[in-house]
């Protein structure tokens, strides 16, 4: 399981960082159909929930620049999009502590990403997460395809989690 750190107060819940993944790609969507936060109306995230694959899987594209550190290294920094978003990553010292939830999901991809080509962490090879930078365009875009759970609650709602397949 890849169990996360959490920080107090944060927006997000889950405590893996495939369900992190899944939550903050669901919280974005919503914030995407609310016109007041996204004047654009940009749809940068798209996700399904499916019962024939058991997958939560789409696409994302956050818009990025790059920047040269003073160390020399090269840095790939979300640029926001959404506008009144009420998001925390909490306080502490949580795994992910990006301010924007632009930044968050970037995050939180490449963590994913990360662990998926460690054999360790990854003992069955799979790739649930691609991602790309395109400097052309500034966009990181990308595909998921997040294995999941489905409880029928005790009111008859259908609760999806997700199915670690990583750990740390």
């Amino acid at each position: 399981m890849a169990t996360i750190q959490t920080g107090s107060g944060e927006t997000f819940k889950t405590t893996t960082a495939e369900g992190r993944l899944i939550e903050c790609i669901c919280f974005i969507r919503q914030q995407e159909l609310d016109t007041a936060k996204n004047p654009g109306e940009l749809n940068f995230v798209i996700g399904d929930f499916s019962i024939g694959t058991f997958e939560f899987s789409g696409t994302f594209n956050i818009p990025c620049t790059a920047e040269l550190t003073t160390t020399g290294s090269i840095s790939i920094v979300a640029s926001p999009y959404l506008e009144g978003v009420a998001f925390s990553p909490g306080s502490g010292t949580p795994t992910f502590k990006s301010s924007t939830v632009e930044g968050y999901l970037l995050e939180v991809v490449t963590y994913i990403q990360a662990l998926e080509v460690n054999t360790t962490k990854n003992p069955q090879g799979l790739n649930q997460v691609t991602g790309n930078y395109n400097s052309d365009t500034g966009i990181y875009s990308g595909t998921f395809a997040i294995p999941i759970t489905l409880l029928i609650g005790s009111s008859g709602e259908a609760n999806f989690g997700a199915q670690e397949y990583l750990s740390t």
